[in-house]
């Protein structure tokens, strides 16, 4: 593939996305996504085969590319600490920067056939292991509450995954400040100078 193409890519899909965020996967046409894009419906098809591929490479890629980070942070010789402190600032940060694919995975995944579903889902499963594998380091290591770690990655992930109801790319608080925020609250609680009583 020559750069022209894979930045023409970028941009229908960045665009379809944007669509399907708004309008939803059913309520957008690839004649929809050709009239924003100025494009004749035919020529997208150079770039994917149908609607249904066209969703599914949004969702994988954009699923592939935060879990091959993740999954790399887990293989890092660095304290368990360390490594909730990495996993949890870069989901944080990665989800709510994108908004349009946040959206879609959320909303559009049921309307992908079963073998593209399962392909996405297994990788979101990689995720919850991945955190799951963490928590138990830090519960081994006596650094954990007895808290089952089921409840505490999907706390987190729910935490996460829906920053799209609420969160503003351009507004006051940036996405990396609100992965410190998501962070501190996860690990700290919000009291200060918190005394249990006795």
């Amino acid at each position: 593939m020559t750069k022209k193409f894979i930045l023409k890519q970028e941009q229908i899909f960045n665009t379809a996305a944007a669509l399907f965020a708004e309008k939803g996967y059913h309520g957008t046409s690839i004649q929809d996504l050709a009239r924003v894009m100025g494009l004749q419906k035919g020529s997208l098809y150079h770039y994917f085969n149908s609607k249904e591929e066209l969703l599914f490479r949004l969702l994988d890629e954009y699923v592939t590319e935060a879990l091959n980070k993740v999954e790399k942070i887990c293989t890092l010789e660095i304290g368990p600490e360390e490594k909730l402190r990495q996993f949890m600032l870069f989901y944080s940060s990665f989800y709510a920067g994108d908004r349009d694919r946040q959206v879609l995975l959320i909303n559009d995944i049921d309307k992908l056939g079963e073998s593209y579903k399962s392909q996405v889902i297994e990788k979101e499963r990689r995720y919850y292991r991945a955190l799951t594998g963490i928590f138990s380091q830090l519960q081994d290591a006596g650094k954990m509450k007895a808290i089952p770690q089921a409840v505490a990655a999907f706390a987190f992930f729910g935490m996460v995954h829906y920053t799209h109801k609420w969160f503003q790319k351009d507004g006051a608080i940036t996405a990396g400040e609100l992965s410190e925020m998501f962070l501190d609250i996860f690990t700290k609680g919000v009291f200060t100078n918190l005394v249990e009583e006795e």
